[in-house]
């Protein structure tokens, strides 16, 4: 009915004009919609892929970053002759891991090769006597299951035959605990990686399995990553099954989904939201060798569409799948854009066809209009929309600094409401912190340059004072007069204490809270660049504490710790509050004097220090009794630079160490005349 009225109208017209015009622009509409139809496929296509490879780099990115972190684990038990479990512990908490660095990562530790016959008692009695009173070899036949298929797993190598224990295992957690005492080899996925990675003396990682730890409704497929650890050298270590030199394995057991949505969270791909992704071993996407799924409680099967990538990782080949999100009109791949243009390429193609020239400009003008009215409509409910969504602060002024609105995240961020604010000052938020010059610069830059942006302490609605990121905009009319202020602040007080406590942390010994040598180091190249323009001395005092490893080995490492902390308290009580005392490491100490006095205020000063570290410590043993020796240099009369500062402290104080008489040297003259001024007398502390 409708083409028939239309055939009508255009028959009414006349000639074969309108006809032409017709059929033109239907055939045009039909090729640029074909056309559009293969470019979004074609486009899909290239997105999924770049989206697959995105995280399969964030994949081996973050197993990059765990076989760097079993390699720290290796070099460990080659530095010592014999790990234990507290040794085990402080490594563990010495590499100082963060929440979203352990993320998949369900542990760091060492499972050891077990020694036949009368070793393996004694290898179970070392583990009890090392604080584990409860330790076993077990292995639990749920665990072991069949071999793994020709093909999957075997590589097609000789096993050789052996018994393994996890003997460290961190974090220390319920999970983790269970695992102590597992024999991983006597299950084939397992032994399989394992005899690789002692085989090739390089990280092997294991196909999917059921972790130890696993325990609860949310299980997860987990793999293993194991690097071998031998006696000697890596160099030295040996292959093609001989297990001479094998001391063990450092593992990492992975919980895939959660090690594939810590990776998809450090993927930067818009294409990522709403995509499902898939992760399977091998190079083939069975159900059996499914490793996570984004889409949990989705169907099992990957979608029509799916887009696969191989991604070699470590020594296995994994397979990742990326389905990217459908449509908003999914009608047999069609989407909204290629409907429209069929639609509107067909209706321009009747109005041609039934309209003459002037009445088709005239039309095509009134639709201009109309769309363009719609947009600016369109721009300004998304401009309303995005104000109060927004998780910034925005607050705008008139030109006189009058609040004249302002949106839900200010109110969150101040305490203040939008009715309570609006009318007065902007500067009811000023917190008194700072002056009447930072408020000056402030404003003249937003004049001169039309913005100011920077950090800036405000005072919560509840009298609080937070620090917060703001910038502040001028907004012009068409004269280049200023009508209005645009401010937009987020809170940073949170980030700012996290960035001046990990500073801290990166400048201070965890153990005794003093200065560590990157601290020390950077003071005094700022004090002998202020002697240097002023005159006087830098003295160093290397002090190293003598009897301290009897104390740590006959009672105890946290008796050793606590030792450390007294010690060092009491070196701070005995100087200046402007000398810097610096733990080196073990039981050395440094105290760098910036304006030093004569040599006999300094050996009277490491006396006093002497006599203070051998004073009795109630609150330890009574058999706790150490001393110290001091080697002190001074610039410049002992060195030209701070390294040959920190060198002639070092060979004073192993001198000291070698005297049979007092514990004290000082530093032997140069025999250049070193520039310098007279000496600054030292100020006596309690």
């Amino acid at each position: 009915m409708l083409f028939s009225g239309l055939r009508k109208a255009l028959s009414r017209r006349g000639g074969p004009l309108p006809w032409v015009l017709l059929w033109a622009g239907l055939l045009i509409t039909a090729l640029i919609s074909v056309a559009m139809l293969q470019a979004e496929r074609e486009d899909r296509q290239r997105r999924a892929q770049v989206l697959a490879n995105d995280i399969g780099a964030a994949l081996d990115n973050r197993l990059g970053s765990t076989v760097a972190l079993l390699s720290a684990t290796v070099g460990l038990f080659q530095a010592s002759e014999q790990v234990t479990q507290s040794e085990f512990h402080r490594f563990y908490k010495a590499l100082d891991l963060s929440v979203d660095t352990l993320t998949g990562i369900q542990g760091v530790g060492f499972t050891a090769v077990v020694p036949p016959g009368p070793g393996r008692i004694a290898f179970v009695e070392r583990a009890r006597a090392d604080g584990l009173p409860d330790f076993r070899i077990w292995s639990n036949a749920a665990q072991t299951g069949p071999s793994p298929a020709k093909g999957d797993d075997d590589p097609g190598i000789t096993v050789p035959s052996l018994t393994s224990s996890i003997l460290f295992l961190e974090p220390e957690s319920w999970r983790n605990r269970r695992a102590i005492g597992f024999d991983m080899y006597s299950q084939p996925t397992r032994r399989l990686a394992m005899a690789m990675a002692a085989i090739s003396g390089r990280p092997s990682l294991s196909g999917p399995l059921r972790l130890v730890q696993e325990a609860g409704s949310e299980v997860q497929v987990g793999t293993l990553l194991y690097l071998p650890v031998r006696r000697g050298s890596p160099s030295s270590g040996s292959e093609g099954g001989d297990l001479s030199t094998l001391m063990g394995w450092a593992y990492a057991p992975l919980r895939m989904g959660d090690l594939l949505k810590a990776s998809l969270s450090r993927v930067e791909n818009p294409d990522l939201h709403g995509s499902r992704v898939l992760l399977y071993d091998g190079r083939e996407p069975r159900a059996d060798r499914l490793l996570a799924d984004s889409a949990r409680n989705d169907s099992p099967s990957p979608p029509a569409g799916t887009v696969w990538v191989q991604q070699p990782m470590v020594d296995r080949d994994w397979l990742i799948g990326v389905a990217l999100r459908p449509g908003s009109l999914p009608l047999l791949g069609v989407t909204p854009a290629i409907l429209l243009t069929a639609l509107a390429g067909t209706l321009a193609s009747t109005v041609a066809a039934l309209t003459a020239s002037i009445l088709l400009r005239n039309h095509r003008a009134t639709l201009t209009a109309l769309k363009e009215a719609e947009e600016a409509s369109r721009e300004r409910a998304l401009a309303a929309t995005v104000f109060e969504a927004s998780p910034v602060g925005i607050i705008v002024t008139d030109a006189d600094g009058i609040i004249l609105t302002t949106n839900v995240a200010f109110s969150q961020i101040s305490g203040w409401a939008s009715r309570e604010v609006q009318g007065h000052k902007a500067n009811i938020l000023r917190s008194g912190r700072h002056d009447n010059a930072f408020y000056q610069n402030l404003w003249e830059s937003i004049i001169q340059r039309g913005y100011w942006n920077g950090e800036i302490w405000n005072r919560h609605r509840n009298g609080q004072i937070r620090r917060h990121q703001l910038s502040i905009c001028a907004v012009l009319n068409h004269d280049h007069q200023i009508t209005q202020f645009v401010g937009m602040l987020s809170d940073i007080t949170d980030r700012h204490a996290e960035d001046e406590q990990v500073r801290h942390q990166a400048l201070h010994d965890y153990l005794t809270g003093l200065p560590n040598r990157a601290l020390l180091l950077e003071q005094l190249q700022h004090g002998l660049a202020l002697v240097r323009r002023r005159g006087g001395r830098v003295a160093l005092m290397f002090m190293d504490l003598d009897g301290f490893k009897p104390v740590n080995d006959q009672d105890g490492h946290v008796v050793g710790d606590q030792l450390l902390k007294e010690v060092s308290q009491r070196l701070l009580n005995g100087v200046r509050a402007s000398d810097t005392v610096c733990r080196q490491g073990g039981d050395e100490f440094v105290l760098l004097i910036i304006e030093a006095g004569s040599d006999q205020d300094l050996l009277g000063l490491a006396r006093k220090l002497q006599q203070a570290v051998a004073q009795p410590y109630p609150g330890l043993p009574p058999d706790v009794k150490i001393s110290m020796s001091v080697g002190i240099a001074c610039w410049p009369e002992h060195a030209l630079d701070a390294d040959d500062l920190f060198r002639a402290a070092d060979t004073a104080m192993y001198e000291a160490k070698r005297s049979t008489g007092e514990k004290l040297q000082l530093a032997p003259a140069l025999d250049i005349e070193p520039p310098g001024t007279a000496p600054a007398p030292l100020l006596e502390t309690g």
